[in-house]
């Protein structure tokens, strides 16, 4: 028997391929808890870009992910739901989305096609323990003993842990020998110091957007919050920040500023803004923070305030004062190195017999259905070597 731990989209994503030669121990009530609230419960479960591009949208992880996304890729994920009753909806930017927009019709495929495929699936099953024997596994489950063959650890991360994603995967894979990195939110929103005049802003887009982070630019959509930030710029971004750094936001990448000022000489320097398609509460609240009167004209903008306005917008620097945290993070930056784990088939280097997939792993993915669609693929592909080597 093949023991699958946990019941989010990696383990079943492994419970397809095993069958019923594999035990899901699921320790909420139902499964897929954290899935049912993806995307504010709509579940952008994938994305439909080429192969190569979806790889390339997967940055420094690629490579080590490319097997697999190649033993389950996007293209075979929306295939599935389709063809099992649960059409899908993809939008302008490729996002996947069951075409209902209710994530609870993806789940119910998913455990739907798991139990038909004769997976056994266990509620509210705790486990406690994986100890190695010298013939296959035990695992502690709420006080039972269970023997295993192989163990798939799906039980995801450490992020939103109402969610049942609490570190079972890092406390476990620090027991079987693996140098466990300590979890840090991802995708996560950050707050920063002192933000008014910014506050104002909230609710306001900014599409290709840049974020620097040290010496390193990153390119997306900004939204500005209440306290701070988010969007996609910033929740990829968030694993590389801390409370106290500062990030810098770039409003004039192309430094139109001297050249709008002395072609509109009668415009207010607020109207010149806009025209670098700054949204105009931006703007306002721009002047306001280096004190430079809204309505002076651009004629009358002397070098003072030229400079001083003009070094801003080329990098705005803000301090993070705090970042969004696991409790409520949609994801987090942490786990069991990838170095330690075999990317052709998801075993521990440490530990053979066990396999790793999903948030258990120590990467992170962008917004966009990339970090659902790979917990399905890394489950997938741990599943089909587990079954081989059996």
């Amino acid at each position: 028997m093949i023991a699958i731990v946990g019941g989010g989209p990696a383990a079943l994503g492994a419970a397809l391929a095993c069958g019923s030669a594999a035990q899901i121990y699921e320790r909420n009530a139902f499964c897929g808890k954290k899935l049912l609230l993806s995307g504010g419960g709509q579940c952008n479960f994938t994305n439909s870009l080429s192969k190569e591009d979806f790889l390339h949208a997967l940055g420094e992880y690629r490579t080590w992910l490319k097997p697999a996304f190649y033993a389950f890729d996007n293209a075979a994920f929306m295939q599935l739901l389709e063809e099992n009753s649960c059409p899908v909806y993809v939008s302008e930017d490729g996002k996947a989305f069951p075409a209902s927009l209710k994530s609870a019709d993806l789940r119910d495929t998913l455990v739907r096609l798991t139990m038909k495929k004769g997976t056994k699936i266990h509620y509210g099953a705790r486990v406690q323990d994986i100890s190695p024997q010298s013939s296959g596994f035990l695992l502690k489950v709420d006080g039972d003993t269970i023997k295993a063959e192989k163990v798939i650890l799906a039980s995801g991360g450490a992020a939103w842990p109402s969610t049942g994603s609490d570190g079972f995967s890092y406390r476990i894979g620090k027991k079987l020998g693996h140098e466990v990195l300590a979890p840090v939110p991802a995708l996560a929103s950050v707050s920063i110091r002192d933000f008014p005049p910014f506050d104002s802003c909230a609710g306001i887009s900014l599409t290709q957007s840049i974020l620097i982070i040290g010496k390193d630019r990153f390119y997306g959509d900004l939204l500005f919050t209440h306290q701070g930030f988010s969007g996609p710029l910033i929740l990829d971004n968030s694993r590389r920040m801390q409370p106290g750094q500062s990030i810098r936001l770039v409003f004039d990448p192309q430094d139109r500023l001297f050249a709008l000022l002395q072609k509109h000489p009668k415009k207010q320097i607020s109207s010149i803004l806009q025209m670098m398609s700054l949204p105009r509460s931006l703007c306002e609240a721009i002047l306001l923070k280096l004190q430079i009167p809204k309505d002076i004209r651009a004629a009358q903008f002397n070098a003072v305030y030229r400079k001083r306005l003009r070094a801003y917008i080329a990098g705005a620097e803000f301090k993070i004062r705090n970042i969004e945290s696991l409790n409520t993070a949609m994801s987090d930056y942490g786990g069991i190195p990838l170095s330690e784990v075999s990317a052709r088939s998801m075993q521990s280097r440490k530990t053979p017999g066990v396999y790793c997939a999903g948030e258990s792993l120590a990467y992170s993915l962008p917004t966009g259905g990339f970090s659902i669609q790979m917990a399905m693929s890394t489950g997938y592909l741990a599943a089909l070597a587990a079954m081989n080597s059996v």
